[in-house]
């Protein structure tokens, strides 16, 4: 019950320090620049909100049943969350949605204990044999013969 009442304090605090922080920032940069700093901000969260409810809708057309895995789900929602936490017009929602959009930060939160390196390879799909470069080679393919135009 102790954590809730931590979030409510913190929810009721919010406001505040996106004031302090927007007068902070509009006296370091100018009241214009502070505002549209904020806007632009504002209308990035929106798309990338949008963008995801475009691309999740889309899937949906298409098969019906949207498939993914629990890390690819996590990483969605984090993305999500930061999109709305862009849409929040301040400062300080914005510095917290470019952590969630880390992609160190986003590795830690949906569960990976480790971070992965970009190198790291990823594990391949049910149904895919994966074959280093040197496994395996490309060979021209004849066009098949039709045995009613006889022999060539």
């Amino acid at each position: 019950m102790i954590q809730l009442r931590w979030l409510v304090l913190g929810l009721i605090a919010l406001p505040f320090l996106e004031f302090a922080t927007f007068f902070w920032v509009a006296g370091r940069v100018g009241f214009f620049a502070a505002l549209l700093g904020v806007l632009a901000t504002s209308f990035l969260g929106v798309m990338i909100l949008k963008g995801g409810a475009r691309l999740l809708f889309s899937q949906m057309a298409r098969g019906g049943v949207v498939l993914m895995s629990g890390d690819a789900a996590k990483g969605s929602m984090l993305t999500a969350f930061a999109g709305l936490l862009f849409a929040i017009p301040g400062y300080v929602t914005d510095v917290i949605a470019v952590l969630l959009l880390l992609p160190a930060i986003k590795g830690l939160l949906s569960g990976g204990a480790t971070l992965q390196t970009a190198s790291a390879r990823r594990p391949t799909p049910p149904g895919v044999v994966d074959l280093d470069p040197a496994d395996w080679r490309e060979e021209p393919r004849r066009p098949p013969q039709d045995p009613r135009l006889g022999p060539r």
